[in-house]
């Protein structure tokens, strides 16, 4: 019995590691990526001097000797691992496909605790008395997650955050806190924000402003499982709070009636400008887009790409959807590449947009014959909502739903190779 329970913790910790990219060699040492089992990041913010300072504890695991992978874009103060100074140097990958950060340092397999201090810049801003301060990303542009802010992991790896948040003692505004975490107020200007351990490094929302800078609607709406889901809208633009909240409405009753029961928390929506982002259970968008946006909410960050390459799967969906949900009995182009890209790429493809969505319509007819794509997604959505999946995933779960040969398919219009 202890041998059993030894392999299945074993396998726990290094699940995450089973979807990594391959490890890699620099200098002739091992390149190796990291599990993390939790993080805890502390913002202080310094009224006096203006500045953001993280320190971020990183608890990991790895399963082979090397020079541990993760990734931060912000210059690093100061880094400390296992107790002991080390440097961090920051790298690029097999191809020069995207840039990381690996500690320079050769440790052997096992748990290590990595503890980072940065400075925040990006989407921050402390006045007088007040902060103005956002983790916006985008799904687009390499290295635009998590790691433009703390230090993190890449979309890979799933697990539980501490973000805490201080300020320096001298008076300080109240603030709104608008996050896809759960906040709690340990005293006056001290909070903390605990992200559940399905999240990767795509999911998190957090954007604190001075008290009530934006009106917003707190409300909430009901789940078709009956759960009575927390719902927050707000805006800094002309948009009417109460249109939101009817659209908003609107797209749910869709999207659950279609998929299933909203798979997160809470929600909350940002209307701001033109365009989007997605997070789970949360969005900045236009009004024009929050059904867009929504719609990632179960895939993207319900079920969750591992990197770049599965990107295209979940704005080809969303894209679908945004056209009716057409059909087609031909994807009408020859062939794109959109999921063949380097192993180490960490956005996706703009072709998911268009012939993504055109293949999605291309695959709502072939499965004309099991209730057409809605229901086939409906099945993935209950089987991996709050996991990752590749491209491959996406094949094998087609083929094992419809009895149907995919491969000539995902090769020709995927895969960027022919029948």
């Amino acid at each position: 019995m202890k041998v059993l329970v030894l392999l299945l913790l074993s396998f726990s910790a290094f699940a995450n590691l089973d979807k990594a990219p391959p490890s890699f060699k620099i200098n002739k040492l091992n390149a190796v990526y990291m599990d993390i089992n939790n993080a805890h990041s502390h913002l202080y913010f310094d009224m006096a001097k203006r500045e953001i300072i993280a320190t971020t504890t990183l608890e990991f695991t790895t399963r082979e000797l090397g020079q541990p992978l993760f990734d931060l874009v912000p210059e690093i103060i100061s880094a400390e691992l296992d107790g002991v100074a080390v440097n961090i140097k920051e790298i690029s990958s097999p191809e020069n496909t995207t840039e990381m950060r690996m500690i320079d340092k050769v440790v052997e397999a096992g748990s290590h605790k990595l503890i980072i201090k940065n400075e925040i810049t990006t989407n921050a801003r402390i006045n007088s008395n007040s902060i103005d301060i956002a983790f916006w990303m985008s799904d687009l542009t390499d290295r635009r997650y998590l790691e433009r802010y703390i230090p993190a992991n890449f979309e890979f790896d799933q697990y539980a955050l501490e973000l805490e948040l201080s300020f320096s003692k001298i008076t300080v505004d109240r603030h709104d806190i608008f996050t896809n975490g759960m906040l709690s107020e340990v005293s006056p200007n001290h909070y903390k924000i605990n992200f559940p351990e399905y999240f990767t490094a795509s999911s998190y929302y957090f954007h604190m402003v001075k008290k009530d800078r934006f009106p917003a609607i707190r409300t909430h709406f009901m789940s078709i499982d009956g759960r009575k889901i927390p719902m927050t809208i707000y805006s800094g633009s002309s948009w009417s709070l109460s249109s939101a909240e009817r659209n908003a409405r609107k797209v749910l009753a869709e999207l659950e009636s279609i998929l299933g029961a909203w798979g997160h928390p809470s929600l909350t929506i940002y209307i701001a400008g033109s365009g989007g982002m997605e997070y789970s259970g949360a969005t900045i968008t236009s009004m024009s887009a929050l059904g867009h946006e929504l719609t990632h909410s179960y895939f993207a960050r319900g079920v969750m790409p591992v990197r770049g390459n599965s990107g295209w799967i979940d704005e080809a969906i969303a894209s679908w959807r945004d056209d009716g949900y057409r059909t087609r009995s031909t994807p009408g182009f020859r062939t794109t590449s959109m999921g063949a890209h380097s192993v180490y790429r960490r956005h996706t493809d703009r072709k998911a947009y268009d012939q993504g969505a055109d293949f999605m319509e291309y695959l709502n007819h072939k499965l004309s014959a099991q209730g057409g794509l809605k229901a086939f997604l409906k099945d993935v959505y209950s089987h991996k909502l709050h996991h990752t999946i590749t491209t491959k995933n996406l094949q094998n779960m087609l083929e094992s739903y419809s009895g149907i040969d995919f491969s000539g398919d995902f090769k020709q219009y995927i895969l960027g190779g022919s029948k």
